[in-house]
């Protein structure tokens, strides 16, 4: 254990500390409260602004989004079984940010800006009071390295993880997000763990209590982190066994700790109670994304040019290596860091977005780096003790690892690494670029459009097929159309094509006698057994009652599951007579 006075790595710390808090000061943009943040906030909007704590109309945030564009689409509002709107986030988020809603909604009246949860004071506010759970992570972190390792060591320790790996931008410009507020808590959770099991005090296990709970209110999945208080220091079954004995014999704190917890929990249940009728409520209803626990992308979250967390994150190998000398010198915390970290990881790749959206490297993986650079640390310890060469050349690795993780972080935001779209060839052909041509690009995954307009760009890259309709037509359509649904099909995705993504052109001929009165729509989307996914559509707005042509493209959204359907059938809402004619489905195929 180090000494408490001014160290290298204490040196290190607020240089560190004091960089951060100067990039993020220096890059606030005017929309930090946008996209998944608007979402974690949007209870403390609908409660303290809106009047609305339950989201029983989502006619304002639609307006709020119209006036401030927070984000392209409304996915942050879910639904009940019954369809009335409810939050898609859980509370953990909002419950971190509400001190510095309140401290930016002071600011605004004082200084004369609008109350409304979004005018720049509120902005500045979060921005600003996420800083301090950054620094208080980055403090429990080098608390937790300095507990096995010399100064030298946590100072190179700290170096690497600020510097070295994708915290350096979640931790500034996306400072507003989940993974901020997951990694303090894992090293608050392993720094009192370490503590409880020293000295068996309340106030350790009520931090780890309070600490798991939030964290699984800002993430669910995070509810794993559970693993690493129970089975700290346990290397056998039989110091499993003591271990339920100890529990056993501290059970009136752990109570007391579970009870705090359901507190805490309580306004979540509540809420969900009071929308749905149940304790507990799935609100993330995409079926297109989701766990894929059968059929995790283990080797996409590594080594993918989306994301893949060693190839963006090299330097992490070496933590991967260290878990050899963590044995070798620490056997009662190999078990259980590594089984934390492969149970973790397991479900960060299970993910059926495995890139998640638009990151530096993997994401979710940064809770993971208290846990990863203890093993880390002793394979720095054993590398200290080679010979000079070595020692050099793993100098060498670890210099130009940092070099490579600031500019490839660097290329970033600008444009020239690309966040969702990027490929093995365009990764090469960018690789340590300082610009990208036009030529460059086109080596890109298609473009998703976020708006939801779907246009083919470089059509000359794709080859036409005919899918025959006729095939597989519902067997309803051969009646008159005063039916709901009709004209409906559904075609395996594999059918379709064997490339990530293939463009559908659907067209036909079409009349409707009394248009004023009626309301059809082509419908187009991918379904799977819970649900559909990639909605489109299309309203048919004849200019009169005689025959119309129609035409449109859909571009098939990121694929769960190659078995998954693309479906499209007429919504005839009014299901009032309309005609078809020359209806023709014509699949473009990657060449």
């Amino acid at each position: 254990m180090n000494s408490s006075k001014v160290s290298k790595s204490f040196l290190v710390f607020i240089l560190l500390s004091s960089w951060i808090v100067f990039f993020r000061g220096n890059n606030i943009v005017q929309n930090e409260i946008s996209w998944d943040v608007f979402g974690y906030y949007l209870p403390l909007q609908a409660t303290f602004i809106a009047d609305d704590p339950l989201l029983s109309d989502r006619a304002w945030v639609e307006k709020l989004n119209a006036e401030h564009k927070v984000s392209g689409t409304l996915y942050q509002i879910s639904s009940t079984h019954e369809g009335d709107p409810m939050y898609f986030f859980l509370f953990g988020m909002s419950y971190m940010y509400s001190l510095f809603f309140g401290i930016g909604h002071m600011l605004a009246g004082w200084l004369g800006y609008a109350q409304n949860g979004l005018s720049p004071p509120y902005q500045y506010a979060l921005v600003y009071g996420c800083m301090l759970y950054t620094i208080i992570g980055l403090y429990y972190f080098r608390k937790i390295l300095a507990h096995y390792f010399s100064d030298t060591v946590v100072a190179i320790l700290l170096v690497i993880c600020v510097l070295g790996t994708n915290y350096s931008h979640h931790m500034t410009l996306k400072n507003l997000e989940t993974v901020n507020i997951l990694f303090m808590f894992t090293a608050v959770i392993i720094w009192n763990t370490m503590q409880w099991y020293a000295h068996f005090k309340f106030k350790n296990l009520l931090a780890i209590g309070i600490s798991i709970t939030l964290m699984a209110l800002c993430k669910p999945s995070e509810i794993l982190i559970g693993i690493l208080p129970v089975l700290w220091g346990v290397s056998s079954l039989g110091q499993l066994k003591e271990r339920f004995l100890l529990f056993w014999n501290y059970r009136k704190h752990l109570l007391a700790v579970i009870a705090v917890c359901f507190l805490i929990g309580l306004p979540q249940m509540y809420y969900w109670y009071v929308k749905t009728g149940q304790i507990v409520f799935d609100t993330y209803k995409n079926p297109g994304v989701g766990l894929d626990l059968f059929s995790p992308h283990i080797f996409e979250s590594l080594f993918s040019y989306r994301k893949g967390w060693l190839l963006y994150t090299p330097i992490m190998v070496f933590a991967l290596i260290g878990f050899y000398f963590l044995y070798k010198q620490k056997k009662e915390l190999f078990f259980v860091l590594l089984i934390q970290f492969l149970a973790s990881f397991y479900i960060i790749a299970s993910w059926t977005e495995y890139w998640y959206g638009a990151g530096f490297s993997n994401r979710p993986v940064i809770s993971l780096y208290p846990i990863l650079f203890i093993p880390l640390g002793y394979f720095i310890v054993w590398m200290v003790n080679q010979k000079w060469i070595i020692k050099g050349a793993f100098g060498v690795f670890v210099v130009f690892f940092i070099f490579l993780n600031q500019f490839q972080w660097w290329q970033l935001r600008n444009w020239i690494l690309e966040p969702y779209r990027t490929t093995k060839e365009y990764y090469w052909s960018t690789f340590l670029a300082t610009s990208v041509t036009d030529k460059q690009r086109e080596l890109l995954l298609v473009n998703r459009d976020f708006s939801g307009i779907q246009k083919m760009e470089r059509p000359h890259e794709y080859f036409a097929k005919n899918f025959s309709f006729q095939k597989d037509i519902d067997e309803r359509d051969g009646q008159p159309k005063f039916i709901e649904y009709c004209f409906t099909n559904r075609i395996p995705y594999h059918r379709l094509t064997s490339k990530d993504h293939c463009w559908v052109n659907f067209s036909f001929d079409y009349k409707i006698p009394n248009p004023d009165s009626s309301k059809v729509t082509l419908s187009v989307m991918m379904d799977r057994s819970n649900g559909n996914y990639g909605n489109m559509y299309a309203d048919l707005k004849p200019s009169d009652a005689s025959w119309q042509h129609f035409d449109t493209l859909y571009l098939t959204p990121e694929i769960r599951s190659k078995n998954d359907k693309l479906m499209y059938f007429f919504w005839n809402q009014t299901k009032t007579n309309f005609e078809v004619e020359n209806f023709k489905v014509t699949i473009y195929q990657k060449k």
